[in-house]
């Protein structure tokens, strides 16, 4: 019977940031295909005030996680060093073939320990490439899993290295969770039925643009159109991103904020829109938001910057616009004026996302590349 080889995934964070889930899920679905990984994120040194969501996921999901280590998200020389000390020595216990990065400094850490025997890999979740700082570390890792065609075109132009190095591995999401026809929790919303929904779910901040929005909601609003805009998210410069140029605007009767929302609870106000909208990629540039938008059977409203070209196709799943009011203005209306068109873009969009957004069919991606490291 020929053995299967060990795997260490790596996850320098304790937060649930964007890549988070992603990487867990990845994992769960890997270990459902019969690899054999355990997994590593920050515990030791995390304060018990602080919930470790990373972690307790890890532990909820039955994934082997080793709790001795700090992966600090940022570069700490004291932290670094035990870490460096502690990963060597599980290393040489458990003889890992393949050691799969996730975030920049537990793929820092991995670089300095692995041996010459084992693969480095890396799951970029940069929606256009990787940093340029990181350079060195690229070209000695064996594959980075891209999440865009504009991010491999970018890093193998930016460090020179072969697209076959670069695959394309389209980010997952829980299909599951995100199913318009599952039963949802019921939303007390007051917003009449025979109103269109716009919705946004992204934090509330500066660069994510959101007086186009409230500008262009204002323009059809004063032509007569009958509109709400939920928006779900919080953020610290909330009063000045949102709240006052909602009130400046007038809009305070049309404008739903919700704050953050998980669970179940985000799911159904998702669920809620009739119009999704995303302008700006934030923290998380492969925008898996827009992702959970189309599971839901969304048409999107997105502008033409970063991954979201790739994502929408416009005129098909959603509308790509520029971002400016008069565009967003005339894609909202067209949207409202044609009820059939909406229906049939969202239609397109959830059929694409149970297409391309399977976490099954992500593993079974990365089983391929993990099968080609094995046979090297």
């Amino acid at each position: 019977m020929v053995s299967i080889p060990k795997i260490l995934h790596l996850f320098s964070n304790h937060r649930w940031t964007g890549p988070a889930e992603p990487a867990l899920t990845l994992i769960k679905h890997l270990r459902n295909l019969g690899w054999q990984i355990d997994f590593a994120c920050s515990v030791k040194g995390v304060p018990e005030n602080k919930y470790n969501k990373v972690y307790d996921t890890s532990v909820q999901w039955k994934i082997p996680t080793h709790t001795n280590l700090y992966l600090s998200k940022h570069r700490s020389i004291i932290k670094d060093t035990l870490d460096t000390f502690r990963l060597s020595q599980i290393l040489q216990r458990e003889n890992y073939k393949i050691i799969h990065c996730h975030l920049n400094n537990d793929h820092k850490l991995a670089k300095r320990i692995k041996s010459p025997s084992q693969f480095l890999i890396r799951s970029n979740y940069y929606g256009e490439g990787l940093p340029s700082e990181l350079k060195r570390l690229i070209t000695e890792t064996d594959y980075i899993l891209e999440p865009s065609l504009i991010a491999q075109k970018n890093d193998t132009q930016q460090f020179n290295i072969s697209t076959e190095r670069c695959p394309i591995v389209p980010l997952a999401i829980d299909l599951n969770r995100f199913n318009p026809n599952r039963p949802l929790p019921e939303l007390k919303l007051s917003i009449p039925q025979e109103s269109i929904t716009l919705g946004i779910a992204a934090r509330l901040q500066t660069h994510r643009k959101y007086q186009l929005l409230f500008s262009a909601l204002h323009a059809l609003i004063q032509e007569g159109w009958n509109l709400n805009l939920i928006i779900v998210g919080r953020g610290t410069k909330q009063e000045e991103v949102a709240f006052k140029p909602v009130r400046e605007l007038e809009l305070e009767n049309h404008v739903i904020f919700t704050g953050y929302l998980n669970n179940d609870d985000y799911v159904a106000m998702l669920n809620a829109f009739d119009i999704a909208v995303y302008l700006v990629p934030g923290t998380d540039g492969t925008c898996r938001t827009v992702r959970e938008y189309m599971a839901m059977g969304k048409p999107v409203i997105a502008t033409n910057t970063g991954i979201l070209p790739e994502l929408i196709q416009d005129g098909k799943e959603g509308l790509i616009v520029n971002d400016t009011v008069e565009d967003l203005y005339h894609a909202i209306r067209s949207l409202c004026e044609h009820p059939d068109y909406r229906k049939e873009l969202g239609d397109n969009a959830h059929q694409k996302a149970l297409k391309n957004f399977s976490p099954e069919n992500q593993a079974k991606t990365v089983s391929e590349i993990y099968e080609e490291c094995i046979k090297k």
